[in-house]
């Protein structure tokens, strides 16, 4: 495993000595729209508004790069009992998670006119800082833990698409949950997927 690992790096790192190097540092910022994905039917999740603010580094060319980064983001989700389900009053509450985001993205761009399109994936390791849940307090004993006690680390895949112009840089981006956030499965396994937008600006 260490000799795949290593292996990778090394054909990562003599594509970029291959071809014209860009180094590029910068700041982004921008919204999210997060919710929370139960594999069971006991409770579901609407879309929250969120928002991202941090840095960027990209090293290599127009058909190779890399891309680590590191930001502050808010992701929020509302979670409430399906509307047919008896006790939907007593699971009904908003999730705020404060984290510190570090995707690792490869991708390639495509002149586009004066623009250069970018598509980019790779993972993403969340570190929690804060975590609050608003919840009655007269939550169906049996989900309060599930609602009220997650890891302080979660892992994601990373996909999307992006317009550079000049020193601006916009980017769309999805970003797939893996494995269970919460430290319990009472309401099953729980992943935090969510859309983000943003507007980068390259110092140079």
């Amino acid at each position: 495993m260490k000799n795949t690992i290593l292996t990778l790096f090394v054909a990562i790192f003599s594509s970029l000595s291959l071809q014209a190097q860009e180094f590029k540092l910068g700041l982004k910022a921008g919204m999210n729209f997060s919710k929370i994905k139960f594999d069971k039917d006991v409770l579901e999740s609407s879309n929250n508004a969120g928002y991202l603010a941090g840095v960027w580094l990209r090293l290599g060319g127009n058909s190779f790069h890399i891309q680590p980064e590191a930001y502050f983001t808010t992701k929020n989700a509302s979670v409430q009992a399906p509307k047919e389900s008896a006790p939907t009053e007593l699971i009904k509450g908003d999730m705020k998670f404060s984290n510190i985001d570090v995707p690792i993205l490869l991708g390639t761009k495509f002149p586009v006119g004066p623009l250069k399109l970018k598509l980019q994936a790779g993972p993403l390791f969340s570190f929690v800082i804060d975590q609050e849940a608003s919840f009655k307090d007269n939550i169906v004993s049996t989900y309060d833990d599930a609602l009220k006690s997650y890891k302080d680390k979660f892992a994601a895949v990373v996909a999307g698409t992006g317009l550079d112009f000049g020193n601006f840089a916009v980017d769309l981006r999805y970003e797939y949950g893996l494995g269970n956030i919460s430290k319990t499965e009472t309401a099953g396994k729980q992943k935090l997927n969510l859309w983000s937008i943003s507007l980068g600006y390259s110092l140079f």
